[in-house]
């Protein structure tokens, strides 16, 4: 079965065309995948991910034909990549937000935890890493030490 693919500009990679067909899922797969996966490029074999596809070129995986053609509405399409690009712009920069005001609450809710065991650890007079040891304000060591002499 020929699947034809429009592109918006002169050419489009490899890697490009299988991200699009969504045969890969990012661009650092492409090389495994084509080392694992005979590819042809108008007849011939092709194993470069940056091979840049133009108009007319017929492109071949696992059996599927890809043929490459200059889409006729190029101004529309341009223009509707450009609005969906924006809106993921408009996404992404609300993810980033959203995870830097939950950053900051967990770092709050850390902050007043360990406020919290600080006053605990004070009024049982306990040391920060002993399990509720108390304090001694006396001497330590051997008790030659603490002789009043």
């Amino acid at each position: 079965m020929t699947t034809t693919v429009h592109i918006t500009t002169e050419f489009i990679t490899l890697t490009q065309l299988l991200k699009e067909e969504n045969i890969i899922s990012s661009g650092g797969q492409a090389k495994y995948y084509l080392m694992d996966h005979p590819v042809l490029l108008n007849g011939e074999t092709e194993n470069r991910r940056g091979k840049k596809l133009y108009d007319h070129d017929e492109i071949e995986i696992e059996g599927e034909r890809y043929l490459i053609e200059l889409a006729e509405n190029v101004d529309e399409l341009i223009a509707e990549a450009d609005a969906q690009k924006a809106a993921r712009a408009v996404n992404a920069k609300k993810t980033i937000r959203d995870d830097r005001i939950k950053a900051q609450k967990a770092a709050a809710a850390k902050a007043r935890k360990e406020a919290r065991f600080a006053d605990m650890r004070r009024k049982n007079q306990t040391r920060s890493g002993g399990f509720g040891r108390p304090k001694r304000n006396n001497p330590k060591g051997p008790s030659s030490w603490n002789s009043s002499r």
